[in-house]
């Protein structure tokens, strides 16, 4: 896996930059969970991070899990789940080698997190590992954003946001990826504000680049095929078309 980012290293700051649209996005992954799923509301989320995702779940009713290898991050979620006694489980766990005690009707890896893992090998071996952690007619939602090489361009995202008495602007920018190496450049700028103080957090990391044809190529090797594909919207859409922001629906062959 490419080395964190500084912002990982800061929960609160995390979450704050990345709490705007959390209540749409859990919707749409229940919506897409009664349309393709099985019908077991238990879900699992590798990498959860500061578990937003896992908090907005619970309170629909489903019971879930999530796993990742930041201390600060299972501190943050296990905090925030605490209420939830024994239908929430936080545990410390990498995406290519943490294997479920359990089986889930929803396995849920979006904000292209799966592009961390930076080869081949970790790709394929989180794929296998997710398949066999879902029950039968279950689902593996994974969103990410596609590349098109030689027509990708630099891009930059603004946005500021406010929880509490902490305010915060995010510059994230990202530097297109060449096919010969796969990596796509991410720099992040978020100033806080706290009162009349202001403090930038600079940080930049890799993240693996995947094309259409390197994606379906990549699942093609694992135990899992494309269910459906829709856009950030919630649209549907497919794997070669227009939309390069996606989230994949996936079974197990």
């Amino acid at each position: 896996m490419s080395r964190l980012p500084s912002i990982y290293a800061d929960p609160e700051l995390y979450d704050l930059v990345h709490a705007e649209g959390t209540d749409d996005e859990v919707w749409l992954l229940t919506y897409l969970a009664e349309v393709h799923g099985c019908g077991v509301k238990t879900a699992l989320e590798p990498a959860c991070g500061t578990g937003r995702y896992l908090a907005g779940l619970l309170r629909r009713g489903w019971t879930v899990e999530g796993y990742d290898a930041a201390s600060g991050m299972l501190a943050f979620a296990r905090k925030r789940l605490k209420g939830w006694g024994k239908r929430a489980r936080i545990s410390r766990g990498e995406m290519s080698a943490y294997r479920p005690a359990r089986k889930f009707g929803l396995i849920v890896n979006v904000l292209s997190t799966f592009r961390h893992l930076m080869s081949e090998k970790e790709a394929l071996a989180h794929l296998k590992l997710m398949a066999g952690a879902l029950e039968p007619g279950g689902i593996f939602i994974l969103g990410l954003d596609l590349s098109i090489y030689g027509q990708d361009e630099p891009d930059e995202e603004v946005w500021e946001c406010r929880q509490g008495g902490r305010r915060a602007k995010h510059i994230i920018m990202s530097l297109p990826a060449e096919p010969e190496t796969r990596r796509e450049k991410i720099i992040n700028f978020v100033t806080t504000t706290k009162g009349n103080k202001d403090q930038v957090h600079e940080s930049s990391y890799d993240l693996r680049s995947y094309s259409a044809d390197e994606l379906e190529a990549l699942l093609e090797k694992s135990p899992l095929c494309v269910e459906a594909v829709y856009g950030y919207d919630g649209k549907p859409t497919e794997l070669h078309g227009p939309e390069r922001a996606l989230w994949l629906v996936l079974k197990s062959r």
